[in-house]
C-alpha cells in the first residue's frame, strides 16, 4: 500500500518535468525580440519622377533714346522631370536630407515694350540642388527645402528687321536661388506620393545692342508639383 503513493509522486514528479522542458523547447523556437520601431523610418536613397504646372515671370525694363519701356509679365506652362537623393531620420522624428531634380518648363511669354518693340522670354530645361528639412508623423513628412538652381533662359527684344535695336540672349544658363516647401506620404514602405511648391529667382540679365540701348529682364519662376518616388 506505501508503494502506490510513491510511485504517484513520482509519476507526478516526471509529467512536471516534461511540462518544463516542453515550455523550454517553445520558448526556444519563438523568435528573438527586436529594438525596431513600430513608425516608419524614412532613412534612405530614393528616386522619382514629377509633373505640375510652372508659372514664369518676367520683369523687363528697355533703356532706348532717354526712353524708358516697362513691362511685368506673367505665363503658364507644364514641367516635368526626374529627381532622387537621400533622407535620414533622427530618433526624435526629425529628417534631413539632400536632393537634385532636372526638369523641363514650357512657360514663355511675348509682351510689347513700346509700339514697336516685342519681349520674348522662356524657360527651357531646369534644374536645382537643394537641402531638405522636415518632421514626421509615422508616414508623413511635411518638409522645408532651400538649395541653388541653374535654368536654361532666353531674354530677346526684338525690332523687326533693325538689328541694331534687337537685344537676343537665347539659351543661356542661368544660376539663382530657390526654396519650397512640401507634404510627402508613404503609401507601402518603398512608395512615397509628394505634393510640393518651389519658388526660384534667376536673378536679373543685363543686355546691350548695338545701338548702346539697355534691357534688364528679371527671370522667377513658380512651380507647383506632384510626384511619385521608390525609397531604395
Amino acid at each position: 500500500m506505501k508503494i502506490v503513493p510513491g510511485f504517484a509522486v513520482a509519476a507526478g514528479s516526471l509529467f512536471l518535468a516534461m511540462q518544463v522542458a516542453q515550455a523550454a523547447d517553445i520558448r526556444r523556437l519563438e523568435p528573438a525580440p527586436t529594438n525596431n520601431s513600430p513608425y516608419y523610418n524614412w532613412s534612405g536613397f530614393y528616386a522619382g519622377v514629377f509633373a505640375g504646372g510652372a508659372h514664369g515671370v518676367w520683369t523687363v525694363d528697355f533703356y532706348r533714346n532717354n526712353n524708358h519701356g516697362h513691362a511685368e509679365e506673367g505665363a503658364d506652362g507644364i514641367a516635368f522631370g526626374i529627381y532622387g537623393g537621400y533622407n535620414y531620420q533622427f530618433a526624435n522624428r526629425f529628417v534631413i536630407g539632400a536632393e537634385l531634380d532636372l526638369g523641363k518648363s514650357t512657360a514663355s511669354q511675348n509682351n510689347n515694350i513700346f509700339d514697336n518693340d516685342a519681349s520674348l522670354a522662356k524657360f527651357g530645361v531646369f534644374g536645382s540642388v537643394r537641402a531638405r528639412f522636415g518632421y514626421t508623423f509615422d508616414r508623413l513628412l511635411l518638409f522645408g527645402t532651400v538649395g541653388v538652381a541653374a535654368a536654361n533662359l532666353s531674354n530677346n527684344i526684338q525690332k523687326g528687321r533693325n538689328a541694331g535695336e534687337e537685344v537676343v540672349w537665347e539659351d543661356q544658363v542661368k544660376a539663382g536661388f530657390t526654396a519650397g516647401a512640401g507634404v510627402e506620404y508613404a503609401f507601402t514602405r518603398n512608395w512615397i506620393g509628394r505634393g510640393e511648391y518651389v519658388y526660384t529667382d534667376y536673378g536679373t540679365v543685363t543686355l546691350y545692342n548695338r545701338d548702346g540701348n539697355r534691357a534688364d529682364f528679371r527671370n522667377e519662376m513658380h512651380l507647383i508639383r506632384a510626384g511619385a518616388s521608390y525609397r531604395f
